[in-house]
């Protein structure tokens, strides 16, 4: 099995099940460019500033460091289902226990970044208990 790279820190027992690039949807009219981290304990979305690629360039925005836009557990996610934002309709929704939303836009095949969530979630959140 192929390792997947990470620029944040991984807690301990913590592994990296699958990435994906994308975009971070702030509001309606905002998105951060990020790569979507998916491990067995949360979901990371890991982005840089575009504000040095304006600046200096393509050479600006290699040097910036890769920054978290967005991180949380995944015992924290109560629902998950597909969105749309304009024309693209690979748009991952996942609303949280505070009740906020947060959309992140996914490029590349919609069921292989599925098929990756619905198996991190089978080892957090089981479909039944014996208890």
């Amino acid at each position: 099995m192929k390792q997947i790279k990470v620029k944040f820190p991984l807690n301990p027992q913590e592994t990296v099940l699958f990435k994906v690039n994308g975009s971070y949807l702030k509001s309606k009219w905002k998105a951060e460019q990020a790569a979507l981290c998916l491990t067995n304990e949360r979901i990371v979305m890991e982005g840089k500033p575009m504000l040095m690629f304006f600046l200096f360039g393509i050479i600006g925005w290699l040097l910036t460091r890769t920054k978290k836009a967005k991180e949380f557990p995944l015992t924290d996610i109560t629902n998950f289902s597909r969105g749309k934002q304009g024309f693209n309709k690979k748009v991952a929704v996942f609303e949280l226990l505070d009740g906020s939303t947060v959309r992140f836009a996914i490029t590349g095949k919609w069921e292989v970044f599925e098929a990756a969530y619905h198996k991190a979630m089978m080892d957090v959140k089981p479909l039944f208990s014996l208890h």
